[in-house]
This record gives structure tokens, C-alpha cells and sequence, in this order.
């Protein structure tokens, strides 16, 4: 790049970090151009360059934190062990960035429920869409080497998309726990990570992906895989 769009593009990640801390710490509400632009040190005018609206800005915040999770997935695949093991990997994967990306869940979910408005650039909402489907390729790949090999034996009416589809679901529903804690004093919303993993395990059991988790400790597997994989945004996520 030339030190021009050198420039636009550092600024455009300086924009992004801002927006990002905001995010979390004010909410969606309170995320405005006009303060971010302050905080930053440039005009209002300069942030709608970079961004078309605050939706759009959303949407890029999204982006951006959903490329570093599909990269964490990617990299997670690269565990050696068995197939059960590389899913637990996977998980890992995703717990480092649960707590490196507070903000990300509620990001997305407001960036999906107004996808189709004006504000949000096409281009931001098709990278979106591309992160998560690098993720759900990642479990995929693993499930069906599990299933071609025996370790995972899909009786009728299961597929491995059914199961990719289940551990997502129990990986969002995290995200949601924490957004609730604040409101509810269950011991278990203040472990959201606990659970979801705890829950994994018992669901992976349940469509039988062998060895279970009765007959192999995935604790270790996962100390593992933050060491071996994740060392560095492990440390900063306080997971080692």
C-alpha cells in the first residue's frame, strides 16, 4: 500500500478499536459517530467516510471480530489428536475468543436483524456471513472424518450438520447467558463458559463420538490446545 492508504487504513482500525470499547462499554445506544470522531481526533464527517452509517459501523465491528474467530477455528483444526479431541480444539477455539470479544454476540445480532437495511453495506454483511461459514467448515470437516472413521456413529435421522448446528447453538446461547447476568443470579449465568463447556460434552456423548467424555479427560485436551494453539490470546483472555 502507498502511505496514503496506509493512513486511511490504520485510521479505519483506530475507528473500529474505538467503536469496538464503546460497544461494550456504553451499548448500541450510545454508540455515536460524533463521539467516536472525539475520541479519535478527527471530524464526524471523516468517520462517515470510512463508515456510511452506524449500522454500517456495527456491521464492520462485527466483521472484523468474526474474521479473528473464524482464524482461531482455522488454526484449531491444525490440533493432533483424535477427531474428538480436534473438536474439543475447536473449543477452545471459541472460548478464547468468548472472552476476548464480550462485545461480538450482541454486534451481530443487531447487524442480522437489520441485514437488509440501507445503512449496512452489502459488502459488510457478505463478510459477516463469510466468517461464520469458515467456522461451521471447520466443525464440519471434523465431523465427517469423525463419521468416515467410526468415532462418530450417526444413527438414522442424525447428520453432522444436525450436530454443527446443536454446538452452535449451545455457543450463542453462552453469549446469551452473560448478557443476563446482570439481571439473573443463577449460579450458572455466572459460568457461562463452564457450562457451555459442560454441556458440549454431555451433547457430543450424546450422538456417541467416542472416546466420551467418561472415557478421556477433555480437560486436558483443551490445557492443550491453549497452550499449543492459543498461548498468546489465552494469556491476554486470563484462560492460563
Amino acid at each position: 500500500m502507498s502511505p496514503k492508504q496506509q493512513e486511511i487504513r490504520d485510521r479505519e482500525e483506530r475507528l473500529l478499536d474505538v467503536a469496538q470499547v464503546m460497544l461494550l462499554e456504553r451499548g448500541y445506544e450510545d454508540l455515536r459517530m460524533d463521539r467516536i470522531a472525539e475520541v479519535v481526533g478527527v471530524s464526524k464527517g471523516t468517520v462517515y467516510q470510512h463508515f456510511g452509517s452506524r449500522d454500517d459501523l456495527l456491521a464492520a465491528v462485527a466483521a472484523r471480530s468474526a474474521a479473528t474467530r473464524a482464524a482461531l477455528f482455522e488454526r484449531a483444526a491444525r490440533f493432533e489428536g483424535s477427531s474428538r479431541e480436534r473438536m474439543a480444539a475447536v473449543e477452545a477455539a471459541a472460548e478464547v475468543f468468548f472472552a476476548l470479544f464480550p462485545h461480538h454476540e450482541q454486534a451481530e445480532r443487531l447487524v442480522r436483524a437489520a441485514h437488509l437495511s440501507p445503512k449496512i453495506s452489502p459488502e459488510r454483511v457478505a463478510a459477516l456471513e463469510t466468517c461464520t461459514q469458515r467456522c461451521f467448515e471447520v466443525a464440519t470437516r471434523i465431523a465427517a472424518e469423525a463419521a468416515a472413521s467410526g468415532d462418530l456413529p450417526l444413527r438414522e435421522g442424525q447428520s453432522v450438520g444436525q450436530l454443527c448446528v446443536g454446538l452452535w447453538n449451545l455457543y450463542q446461547g453462552a453469549f446469551l447467558m452473560r448478557d443476563l447476568e446482570k439481571f439473573m443470579s443463577d449460579p450458572s449465568v455466572d459460568d457461562a463458559l463452564g457450562t457451555l463447556q459442560r454441556n458440549a460434552r454431555v451433547f457430543l456423548d450424546g450422538f456417541g463420538w467416542r472416546p466420551l467424555s467418561t472415557e478421556l479427560d477433555y480437560s486436558e485436551a483443551r490445557e492443550r490446545a491453549l497452550n499449543e494453539l492459543f498461548a498468546n490470546e489465552a494469556q491476554a483472555a486470563g484462560l492460563l
